[in-house]
């Protein structure tokens, strides 16, 4: 059944923002908040499903925090005029909730279970376009082939949309790290809210191939680690996970093996842009075995092309090394087709 398309772009808005089914009380005197039973008067006012900090930056927050020394004044008076640059944003965002009105009516597990099928994700996450989105709020776009690096980013621009400025970090400065706690309460929140899980997550992270029939494992190793060699992608090491698993369970298990590739040089520039890389590094490429015994070649992609309408000035690398950055995964993409296919 072919599906509507303004049914696909609701049901991908609403996977993306998920039903956040709280309902708050405040009293202005106090700043006092608490939480609900789920109620579907949430319905006719689509701003009262919405997160409350995004209306009042204080309500929704842990009261011991805006305690502590962490949250003083400053840092309180900085926090509302960043929340009262949201209003326009809030005021647009306004008429398509009401839209989505009937489509979170019909939120219920058997319908998310459809929307976040692999094949669902797919058709809506492909409808997606950043170009008419960014038309819709103004910008402009910088024309060019898809496969093109940009010159300057963003290849598009969101008139006065407000992001950080742009800090001119010296070459290999670690970043001020953030604590525990914090990330666990801020993923802890944000998973909480979304219909995609942790399978569904890291599924789009993933870029992965099967064997072609007839391609054994020593077929795809040799015809990786002889691609790897064309393209001056050093090969510096491999582990065999499932016989370490084997030797301390003394049971078979499907095979697992991680082999590990570098190109120095790139390595080299993409730390000094940010040395939190480095626990992305080596690149890994790795073949495993499914329950089905089907043979999968399989590694994280990082494409820097989703990087390219960032507003934010301090996720855009210079050219040359966005440059690198593609082609090291286009080489990685080379070396796992012929992995694949079992090309010598």
């Amino acid at each position: 059944m072919r599906l509507n398309k303004q049914f696909i772009f609701a049901s991908l808005i609403t996977l993306l923002l998920g039903s956040q089914w709280v309902s708050a009380e405040t009293e202005s005197s106090t700043n006092n908040y608490s939480t609900g039973i789920p109620s579907h008067n949430m319905m006719m006012n689509p701003m009262m499903g919405m997160n409350p900090m995004m209306i009042n930056p204080m309500m929704g927050m842990n009261p011991m925090v805006m305690n502590s020394m962490m949250m003083g004044p400053g840092m309180m008076n900085m926090m509302y005029p960043m929340m009262g640059m949201m209003n326009p944003m809030l005021q647009m965002m306004n008429p398509m909730m009401m839209s989505m009105n009937p489509m979170m009516q019909m939120m219920t597990s058997p319908v998310v279970d459809g929307m976040t099928r692999a094949e669902s994700l797919d058709s809506m996450m492909r409808m997606m376009d950043p170009k008419l989105f960014l038309a819709s709020m103004g910008g402009t776009y910088e024309q060019r082939e898809d496969d093109d690096v940009p010159n300057t980013l963003p290849v598009g621009k969101i008139p006065g949309f407000p992001t950080q400025s742009f800090h001119n970090m010296p070459p290999n400065t670690v970043s001020p790290g953030i604590s525990n706690e914090a990330k666990k309460n801020a993923f802890q929140t944000m998973v909480m809210m979304s219909p995609l899980s942790m399978r569904d997550m890291l599924n789009i992270m993933t870029d992965k191939l099967p064997l072609e029939e007839g391609v054994t494992w020593d077929d795809a190793v040799e015809s990786m680690k002889l691609r790897a060699n064309e393209v001056n992608f050093k090969f510096v090491g491999s582990s065999p996970l499932s016989k370490e698993i084997e030797a301390l369970t003394d049971a078979p298990s499907p095979r697992i093996e991680i082999f590990r590739f570098c190109d120095a040089l790139v390595a080299r520039k993409i730390l000094d842009y940010m040395p939190e890389f480095i626990v992305f590094l080596p690149c890994q490429i790795a073949l495993i075995e499914d329950a089905e015994g089907q043979i999968w070649i399989m590694t994280m992609d990082w494409d820097i092309s989703w990087l390219d309408f960032a507003q934010n000035p301090n996720s855009h690398m210079s050219k040359d090394l966005r440059a690198d950055a593609k082609r090291i995964r286009d080489d990685i993409r080379y070396i796992m087709e012929g992995a694949a296919s079992g090309d010598l």
